[in-house]
């Protein structure tokens, strides 16, 4: 059975016999377009199904090309084989082949273009500069045609003073026919610029800004060209800011609420310093849109460029309430806290980006540190404890963890970190066991009533002074671990007349400590040498900066010993003063108003600080 046939017989002739199968002829049946194809009624799919092989059949008038078409298809293959060409480096058939493109399609300006400066670099120049005109000529109304040609002539025949001329009075002319298109500004004010005419730049974007557009984004590109044409800095081309200012505003006033233009506008006030403008910008986007996060972090930055921290940081931790997981928001709010000092409210920001971020040993270790130097004892404690277990091997932890365990005076618990530093840091960490750490160590032991340790420990401790400062530059440390060892020898009645050596050896080495002086005051009560002792603690009284309520009970006591009972009064209400809720000093006072007699042996002497207020590594 013949084919139907829909067109009419060609001399083409087929070379090739194809049989469909049903089950593909079925599939292609289900891609056609079924209700167009049972419009005409008195066809079906039979009568499609057979063709013969010796003859070819026209399409039907619908499925032919129209000639645009036909060219487009054309313009689209010359476009993908001038690719290849250039890609593969055949730049003269590159040319030919887009050359091609542009014959069937000449609006092509951008194309144009390109074809342009591939033949001007073949040193086909005039040809170049033909090609150009010629699709400037087709594209009068396309301001790029207008600045494809410009370019060129600045580009390469820029050099010439006519050419240059040229190519400005082009995109002149292109202003005047496009006067609000901003890109027609941008390129004239870039080939002024390259003339060094500054001036005439400044004057086009002036009269640019006079234009009434009401689209927002040519007012921010103006803005750009504005601040590019009037840079800063010099003292006989100062910012003409009211211009720039006065185009961000109209850049504002024609947003109609799109954020992307409100964001550039807040963007340029914040680079110019004014940010109240910016603040209000960024404040006003942030009603409408309170989860750009991203705003909350230039509206804080504003705040700070502002001087406001208090509102940087209100700002910043209204991003952490949102996202607690931003680590470098965490930072930024510490950065802020240490630099105004007020170490207390960075620590736990710095405690939360370093659980976020997981940092190294020198991170938690520095972290620790500041919590121990602003007394964060309990706080450390805890914080210290974990970190030890996230870094078993360092022994930066056990050593912290002695202040830590020391300022809350958990002595026993401070020794075994003690022990643990000393495991650990051995031959890796050396620098921790030094005479600072030994002398510690003594007072923990002291402290835990460990009399006989501590003594040695105080013993090596000097004998590491003695190693590793000879020439004694750190007096004041050295007499401050004879004063302690003498110290603890008084209050517990050993050795009181090697104490009395040590100590006054101690008064040697830092003869203006009130410590000290006390301390020797405290030694001359014990031996019962009454007169000396009052002249030692009222010395003692004279030398330290804030009243202490030790050095005033101890000369309470030295008066009433010298029969001085409304001396000793006094002294003793100072003392309880200071510290109320000592029991010791308010029955001592009871008892001395009372006029009890006086007493022959001395009670126990305070323990000096046990604890260096810096933890020294």
């Amino acid at each position: 059975m013949k084919a139907r046939q829909s067109g009419g017989p060609a001399s083409l002739v087929h070379r090739c016999f194809v049989v469909y199968g049903i089950g593909v002829v079925s599939a292609i049946a289900s891609l056609l377009p079924v209700p167009s194809l049972r419009a005409a009624g008195e066809r079906g799919l039979h009568d499609f199904a057979q063709i013969y092989v010796d003859q070819y059949f026209e399409p039907s008038a619908h499925l032919a090309l129209s000639e645009a078409a036909k060219g487009k298809s054309q313009a689209l293959a010359h476009y993908a084989l001038g690719r290849g060409l250039e890609v593969r480096g055949r730049t003269a058939e590159a040319i030919d082949a887009y050359s091609e493109v542009l014959r069937h399609q000449p609006d092509q300006f951008f194309l144009a273009r390109k074809t342009a400066h591939l033949l001007a670099r073949e040193g086909r120049q005039e040809e170049a500069l033909a090609l150009l005109e010629e699709s400037l000529e087709r594209n009068a109304g396309h301001p790029y045609a207008h600045i494809a040609l410009s370019e060129y002539l600045a580009t390469y025949q820029g050099s010439d003073p006519a050419g240059l001329a040229r190519s400005i009075a082009v995109i002149e002319a292109a202003v005047a026919r496009f006067p609000d298109n901003p890109a027609i500004y941008e390129h004239l004010v870039k080939l002024l610029l390259s003339a060094d005419r500054r001036d005439d730049a400044r004057a086009a974007v002036a009269a640019a800004a006079e234009r009434g557009s009401s689209d927002p984004h040519f007012w921010l590109r103006l803005g750009r060209l504005a601040i590019r044409v009037l840079p800063p800095g010099e003292e006989d081309r100062r910012p003409d800011t009211a211009l720039v200012d006065d185009i961000h505003a109209k850049a504002l006033e024609f947003a109609d609420g799109k954020v992307e233009v409100i964001e550039k506008v807040a963007e340029y006030y914040h680079a110019a310093g004014q940010f109240d403008r910016a603040i209000a910008a960024y404040a006003g986007i942030l009603e409408r849109h309170p989860d750009r996060l991203d705003l909350r972090e230039r509206l804080a930055r504003a705040y700070g460029a502002k001087g406001d921290g208090e509102k940087e940081i209100e700002t910043y931790r209204s991003i952490v309430e949102i996202d607690p997981e931003n680590a470098d928001v965490h930072k930024r709010i510490a950065g802020i806290f240490l630099q105004s000092e007020r170490y207390k409210e960075a620590i736990p920001h710095l405690r939360a980006a370093l659980a976020i971020t997981k940092g190294g040993v020198e991170e938690y270790s520095a972290l620790g540190r500041m919590m121990l130097d602003q007394k964060e004892f309990e706080a450390s404690v805890e914080f210290l404890e974990a970190t030890a277990y996230l870094f078993p091997e360092s022994a930066d932890f056990p050593f912290l963890l002695t202040f830590a365990f020391a300022g809350e005076e958990r002595w026993e618990e401070a020794l075994k970190q003690f022990e643990k530093t000393l495991e650990l840091a051995g031959e890796a960490q050396p620098h921790l066991l030094n005479e600072y750490f030994y002398f510690r160590y003594a007072a923990a032991h002291e402290r835990s009533g460990h009399f006989d340790k501590a003594e040695d420990l105080f013993r090596k401790t000097i004998e590491m002074i003695a190693k590793n400062d000879p020439d004694d530059k750190n007096h004041e440390f050295t007499a401050t671990v004879y004063n302690y060892l003498g110290y603890m020898w008084l209050e517990n009645d050993m050795k009181i007349d090697e104490a009395g050596e040590l100590i006054k050896t101690a008064v040697e080495l830092a003869p203006e400590s009130g410590a000290i002086a006390d301390s020797l005051g405290w030694f001359y009560f014990k031996k019962g040498q009454y007169e000396a002792a009052k002249e030692e603690l009222l010395r003692a009284e004279a030398l330290i900066e804030q009243e202490d309520a030790v050095i005033y009970d101890h000369i309470g006591q030295v008066f009433h010993q010298l029969g001085d009972m409304e001396k000793a009064v006094e002294y003793l209400e100072k003392a309880v003063a200071l510290d109320p809720e000592k029991e010791e000093y308010v029955e001592r006072l009871d008892e001395y108003k009372a006029g009890g007699p006086k007493k022959s042996e001395a009670p126990a002497a305070s323990v000096p600080e046990a604890v260096p207020p810096t933890p020294g590594a």
